[in-house]
Formats: C-alpha cells, structure tokens, sequence
C-alpha cells in the first residue's frame, strides 16, 4: 500500500487548512494540528472532515459546553451537601465554580488528562440543570467513562436518562468509540436503576475501594459495547415499554 493510501487528507471544518491523518483514525476525534480544534476524521480521501456534534439536543434539554454565565445554575445545585451522599468530594462555593469554569474553556475532547464536561440544560429556559463527565482512556479516545450529577430538584422527572441516552448517541454515532463505562457507589439505587434503563450491562462491584463521607465503599461497574448500543437500536420496543 502506497504511502497516499494509507493517510487521510482533507480539509479541517474549523480553520479550512489541509490536514492528514493515518487510515486507521477514521471516524475518530482528532485535534487540527494548526487550530487545534477537536474534529472527527472523515472514513475516507475525499470526504470532508466533520466538526464535533455539539451542543445535543433532545425532546426537553440541551447538552452543551459550559459558560461563565452558567455559574449561578451550578452553584445552585453544586451547593446541595445531598447532592453528594454517595460520590467522593462535597459541595463547592461561587469561587470554585468560577475558577473551573475558567479553566474548562481551554478543555476539549483531545485534552489529555483531563475531564471533558457537557451542561444539562432544560429547554426553553437554558436553565443548567446537571453536568455530564467524559473520561476518556488512553491516546487512542476509544473508550469513556461518564459520571451524571443532577440537581436533586428535578431529579425522578426522566431527565438523567434522557442527558445519558444523548450522551451513548453523541459517544457512540457521533464520536465512534468502542466502549462507555460508568461507576457508581454500590448503595446509591438510582444511579444502578439509571445505568440498567440506558442499556448498560453491571460488570462487577469492586469491594470497599471508595473511601465516601468517612467510610470504606463499594463500587459497581458498568458498561456498554458499540455493538451492544447498535444493536439495541436496530430492536424493536418491547410491548408494554415506556
């Protein structure tokens, strides 16, 4: 195989320069080398390359990066001591939320080590209502774990199932990973009940490997294959679903 078969070149969708890119980073994120912009690599020369498909839109929110003026909305729930009864950390103040939010700017989907955050926002309002994590794993961004906090005022109202299910579709169609996990402390009953309705399968439960609210904790894992999310797409809904 020739040199030109085995390189991808097209044209970035941010800064319109020419970029290139091995075969085997077809569909995948990659950063533009001279704006470095996150972007997906086409599937083949010639096609053009596609920018990442933000924000997210679904029936009753939007999924989007943050901004600064979204700071009253976090503190209002990131504020809630509740809100953390079964993850690690604890409430935050106007300050912490500020200084984050300056540096999530300069975050993208290719920044290594770090944390990638999408805003749940209710429609029509805009109201930021919960924050998504991405963890990605390793260089090759085929992989992700994603961690849900969602204001206690608008939780049992469907609206962490509808922000995961964008997530699998953004992860899965969008960014053409080949795995999404999720953890979560092995007492909290919602978040287990939420990682089964999206489809996700509970893959083992790690013994006391959290130290939460001043004791040793359980963990439950799970996880969801890109085929197993394809496939569970292509079936037809169960009789008597919701």
């Amino acid at each position: 195989m020739s040199a030109d078969q085995d390189f991808i070149d097209f044209k970035c969708p941010y800064c319109n320069e020419a970029v290139s890119f091995p075969q085997d980073s077809a569909r995948r994120v990659q950063e533009c080398p001279n704006c470095a912009e996150s972007l997906i690599v086409p599937r083949k020369p010639g096609d053009p390359g596609q920018k990442v498909p933000l924000p997210i839109t679904t029936p009753r929110l939007t999924l989007r990066r943050l901004a600064t003026a979204d700071w009253k909305d976090l503190l209002e729930f990131f504020s809630d001591e509740d809100l953390f009864q079964y993850a690690e950390g604890g409430p935050v103040d106007e300050e912490q939320i500020l200084r984050w939010l300056e540096t999530d700017k300069h975050v993208n989907l290719t920044t290594p080590n770090t944390r990638f955050c999408l805003g749940v926002a209710i429609q029509p309002s805009g109201k930021v209502i919960g924050v998504i994590y991405l963890n990605f794993s390793g260089e090759s961004h085929l992989q992700t774990t994603v961690r849900l906090y969602i204001s206690r005022e608008v939780q049992r109202q469907g609206f962490a199932a509808e922000a995961v299910n964008a997530v699998l579709g953004f992860c899965f169609e969008g960014l053409g990973l080949h795995r999404v996990s999720a953890s979560c402390d092995s007492r909290n009953v919602a978040a287990l009940k939420l990682a089964a309705k999206v489809g996700m399968r509970r893959e083992g439960e790690f013994r006391k490997d959290q130290f939460v609210s001043g004791e040793w904790v359980d963990t439950a894992w799970h996880a969801i294959l890109a085929e197993e999310y394809f496939n569970s797409k292509s079936q037809p809904p169960r009789r008597g679903s919701t």
